[in-house]
């Protein structure tokens, strides 16, 4: 991982959890988890609480259709470690032919149409999230699919956008094939906040998105809550910002693939430490992902009223 403080922990707990957790798993602790634990208050915590409610709790969509989602999202976004990770717990629902046969070409895969038309969806919301139009909600809500069903799957895609762009912009190390399902037969079981393994009931999205932008955009941090806004808007096309900010925030927003460990080195040294640029780069993969949910309600709600 490109932040050595994140993939080692920080304070006296953290470090000592994630060895102990190591041991006791007899696998490395994924980077996802070990982000969690990492400045928890700042990000860690309220994004878990978001998305274990999304991905666990009360919804149209089976667990397995949300894991889906979730590889779908991982391969539009080009990041290999989620597509690993999620499409371990689809395989063991729904087996590995169905994973390989979606992410070739989910509109021949054996789907439901339902489901389809909806990850038909949110590749333009992932994509091209400008070109979204009322037309293509309305082409969802067709197929039966109701308005808070397409909420849900919109704050999955949402989630799993900020998701792929921490992994890839911190470059989480990959696991193996057998550590990736062990890792998949936990996260069926527990899910994604540790523990609250409960099914949730179903979640307030708008709420829980909003306290995660409050947290992140608005509240306390090392660094000044005016500069992560504005790398969040820049992440989006906002105006430009001094080196070496621009470039990152720019690189996370586009492609976060692509961003360099000169691009994060540049960020650390100026911004004074690597949690100061750990908030930097979640406020920027955040804007990312904020700009698609409002894109993604604001066509939804347009829709819903025309319907």
């Amino acid at each position: 991982m490109r932040l050595h403080k994140v993939e080692h922990g920080d304070g006296l707990i953290s470090p000592l959890l994630i060895r102990f957790i190591s041991l006791v798993s007899g696998m490395r602790l994924p980077d996802a988890a070990r982000l969690v634990f990492y400045h928890k208050k700042f990000f860690g915590d309220p994004m878990s609480v978001w998305t274990h409610a999304a991905m666990r709790g009360e919804s149209a969509w089976t667990v397995a259709e949300r894991e889906l989602m979730v590889v779908m999202t991982a391969k539009w976004n080009a990041c290999p470690f989620c597509i690993g990770a999620h499409g371990a717990i689809v395989a063991r629902v729904l087996g590995r032919p169905l994973v390989e046969a979606t992410l070739e070409d989910f509109r021949q895969a054996e789907l439901p149409t339902k489901l389809q038309a909806t990850l038909t969806f949110l590749e333009i919301l992932t994509r091209r999230p400008d070109e979204l139009t009322v037309k293509d909600a309305r082409a969802v809500l067709r197929r039966e699919v109701t308005p808070q069903a397409l909420e849900d799957a919109i704050a999955v895609c949402v989630l799993f956008h900020i998701t792929t762009r921490c992994a890839d912009t911190l470059d989480y190390q990959m696991l193996s094939e057998r550590d990736f399902d062990r890792a998949a037969k936990r996260l069926l079981v527990q899910g994604y906040a540790f523990g609250k393994g409960k099914t949730p009931a179903h979640p307030d999205h708008r709420a829980l998105a909003d306290t995660v932008r409050q947290r992140v955009l608005e509240g306390p941090g090392e660094t000044d809550a005016t500069l992560r806004q504005a790398m969040a808007e820049r992440a989006t096309g906002g105006p430009p910002l001094e080196a070496p900010y621009d470039d990152l925030a720019r690189q996370v927003g586009k492609a976060a693939y692509q961003v360099t460990d000169e691009q994060v080195a540049k960020v650390v040294e100026q911004a004074g430490s690597e949690r100061a640029a750990f908030e930097l780069i979640v406020a920027s993969a955040l804007g990312a992902g904020l700009h698609r949910w409002q894109r993604g309600l604001n066509v939804l709600e347009l829709a819903h009223k025309a319907a």
